[in-house]
This record gives structure tokens, C-alpha cells and sequence, in this order.
């Protein structure tokens, strides 16, 4: 018997099983690390990777204990659409990112809203050790899809709706150094609830709701 010949049809197999054994558990793998990063279970059932497209399926962010509601934040579907050429350029571009079903919960914790469930997440995240000489992430076109929001606690102070809906919302070219369009996305969800004052107060810091920081870091975990 040719043992170097077997030795090396042994030590294949293990790469393979190797490789193949880490891209069936990349959602795991993904999931802890933005976990880590964010400092409350960050979740995902699976996660596609193709040279054009990227797709995630129920991703999902928790809020820390001591509110109520359970999560922080679901997607049913996220998919993300690039070039290679360019996703690996610098900056790295996204074409799109559309994300369906989603619902999000605000959790007010004062009567002005000014900490609330996401300021005490952004409040328990790990420093940011990232250099400040990291490669921008642009994004092109961002869609919202079946967005619902559920709101509790100043709510009645501030003479807030517990639920709004939104068919849809789209918002284009921002970067992981502009950050994303938070304040856009407050005005559509209180709209006419008169608290302008505070819109720069219900997400803390701005990268918990900035999806290019999620795919940047996603790149890092593939190096």
C-alpha cells in the first residue's frame, strides 16, 4: 500500500470536510461575531454568499434585559447586490441592499425619548477598536419593505401611536463615513408627533442602525 499516496488523499478529504463544515455553519460564525461586536445576540437562520448577491434570512437583533419586548430589530429577508470589482475596490460600493419584513421595536425609556432601548445597546458595545483609516463602504440604494414599528413606554407622554407602518422606504448614497440616513429614518416613523428636537437622540450611537458597518464587518470576517 502506497501510504504517502493515502496520506494525501487523507489530508484532501480533511480540507475538504474542513471547508465544507465552515460554509454550512457561516450563519453561526457571522452571528457570534456580530454579537460580539454589538454586545447583545445578534441571530440569522442562514447566509448566502455569491459573487454578485449576498442574502440573509431572519436576522435578528435582541435588546438587552430588562425590556419587555424580545428583540430589538427582525428582518425576515435581507439581500445584498454589488459587483465584485467593485465591492473590493476602494471604496467598496453596494449597488442595493433590500431588506423585507421588518420590524423594529422602540422602547422609551424617558418622556423625551432620549434613552431608550437602542441608546442602552449602543450604551453595553465593546470600544471600537477599528482603524480610522478603514476602508469606506458606499451604498448606492437602500429599500425598506413592510416596515413595522412598535413603540412603548414615553409613548403616551409624547402622544405616540404603539404601532406605525410603512409600505415602503427607499434612501440613496450613503457611506459607512457619512453614516445612514438615521435622521430620515426617524421623520417617517414620527412623523407629525412633533419631537424634531429629539431626533438625534432615539439611535445611539448611529452605527447600530448603519448596515454598511454590519457588511464591512462581515468582509473583515471572511479575511
Amino acid at each position: 500500500m502506497n501510504w504517502k499516496h493515502l496520506s494525501w488523499k487523507i489530508a484532501l478529504l480533511l480540507v475538504v470536510g474542513a471547508v465544507v463544515f465552515f460554509w454550512l455553519i457561516k450563519a453561526p460564525i457571522m452571528s457570534w461575531y456580530l454579537t460580539n461586536k454589538m454586545g447583545v445576540p445578534v441571530s440569522m437562520s442562514s447566509i448566502s454568499i455569491r459573487p454578485s448577491e449576498t442574502k440573509i434570512h431572519n436576522f435578528k437583533i435582541k435588546n438587552p434585559p430588562g425590556f419587555k419586548i424580545k428583540d430589538a430589530l427582525t428582518a425576515e429577508k435581507t439581500i445584498i447586490d454589488y459587483r465584485a470589482h467593485q465591492l473590493f475596490g476602494n471604496p467598496s460600493e453596494i449597488d442595493l441592499i433590500e431588506i423585507d419584513d421588518i420590524n423594529l421595536s422602540i422602547i422609551l425609556t424617558s418622556p423625551t425619548g432620549d434613552t431608550n432601548n437602542w441608546t442602552a445597546i449602543g450604551a453595553g458595545m465593546p470600544a471600537d477598536e477599528s482603524s480610522a483609516s478603514e476602508r469606506d463602504v458606499v451604498v448606492h440604494r437602500m429599500v425598506l419593505n413592510n416596515l413595522n414599528v412598535q413603540i412603548q413606554g414615553g409613548a403616551k407622554v409624547l402622544k405616540l401611536p404603539p404601532t406605525k407602518h410603512i409600505d415602503r422606504l427607499e434612501f440613496g448614497e450613503f457611506s459607512s463615513k457619512t453614516g445612514f440616513p438615521t435622521k430620515q429614518l426617524i421623520k417617517a416613523i414620527f412623523q407629525g408627533a412633533g419631537i424634531d428636537q429629539y431626533i438625534k437622540q432615539i439611535f445611539t450611537p448611529e452605527k447600530l442602525l448603519n448596515p454598511t458597518n454590519f457588511f464591512s464587518e462581515s468582509e473583515e470576517l471572511q479575511k
